[in-house]
């Protein structure tokens, strides 16, 4: 009995945990960048020793120094990761477009990437210490084979964590998930795959100097006076590091007096069909004098749609602006 004991203890040792977090969720500026970290469970004492933590309690140099570590020792033996950063631009593509995906959609699918990254490293690496019995494919091991090599993934979460757990086991059936808030400074591999994702976002924000920028973060005011800074009147910002998506860009358009942008459903001309994704233009004149009388403005849906103009206007859906 000891000896099967001893030997299920060693099975288990060499399956592997999971953990995954997120860097830049929140911010303006930059990408929010989801990391996973992986390594067998007999491997967690040595982050532990390495010292591993939350990243946003790290200092930048600690987190480097912790990113060569993973570097140096990564694969089947130490620790492997894998991360997938979606950039400001995408996010207000997204959220912006006829779906209007929330962020939390937008984030699972992020997650689901990474899930399907490690499994697919974890089914062709084809581990010979544990004893699957599933058919191989032609990549070299299944997902089942792969599942089967995971004791746990731990994630971090900030919305509600039965419901991000359930979406996940829905999509992963085979994998054992625990969803907690400051998982990361709970669980050594979370804080891992936090590290992970915090570096990559560092490296990508390491042209801005910190202190003009400030954190990125909407309530920062030296990120609200750069950013007024880097208005386009045109274009919205000059830099693609902004989310144009978030309040605090749309507002900032506005206070600048940008050029108001509409965009007409393709269906409809009519006012009911109209999506504004964001509204800069100053429209305090409420109408415009022609001939010595005031002449009632059109309403931006008519404009938007073409009535009454020429076929060439309205086929490349050509407005007149009165402001830049």
């Amino acid at each position: 009995a000891i000896h099967q004991q001893e030997q299920h203890e060693e099975e288990e040792d060499v399956r592997y945990i999971a953990g995954i977090d997120e860097a830049g969720r929140g911010p303006v500026l930059g990408s929010m960048v989801y990391g996973i970290a992986w390594c067998k469970k007999s491997f967690v004492p040595s982050l532990k020793t390495k010292g591993f933590a939350d990243s946003k309690q790290l200092t930048p140099d600690k987190r480097r120094e912790l990113m060569d570590f993973m570097e140096k020792v990564r694969g089947p033996n130490g620790v492997d990761y894998a991360s997938d950063a979606l950039s400001a631009r995408d996010i207000g593509a997204r959220m912006l477009d006829s779906t209007r995906s929330s962020l939390n959609e937008i984030a699972f699918e992020s997650t689901c990437r990474i899930i399907e990254e490690m499994l697919q490293k974890l089914a062709k690496m084809g581990d010979d210490d544990v004893d699957v019995h599933a058919e191989k494919s032609k990549e070299g091991g299944s997902a089942s084979e792969a599942m089967a090599m995971i004791d746990t993934v731990y994630v971090d979460t900030l919305g509600d964590p039965r419901r991000h757990k359930d979406r996940l086991s829905g999509k992963f059936p085979g994998l054992s998930f625990v969803v907690e808030s400051k998982a990361d400074v709970k669980y050594p591999v979370v804080s891992a795959a936090s590290i992970v994702a915090k570096v990559e976002r560092d490296e990508e924000l390491e042209s801005l100097a910190s202190s003009v920028v400030g954190s990125g973060y909407p309530g920062d005011e030296r990120t609200k006076s750069w950013l007024l800074s880097q208005v386009d009147p045109i274009f919205g910002f000059k830099t693609h590091l902004v989310r144009f998506s978030w309040q605090t860009s749309k507002t900032i358009l506005e206070e600048s007096k940008a050029v108001e942008v509409s965009w007409d459903c393709e269906d409809e001309d009519n006012d009911s069909g109209q999506q504004k994704l964001w509204s800069t233009y100053s429209s305090n004149k409420k109408s415009q004098q022609v001939g010595g009388k005031a002449k009632k403005k059109r309403s931006a849906g008519v404009e938007s749609s073409g009535i009454g103009r020429h076929s060439f206007f309205r086929s490349r859906k050509l407005q007149k602006i009165d402001a830049f």
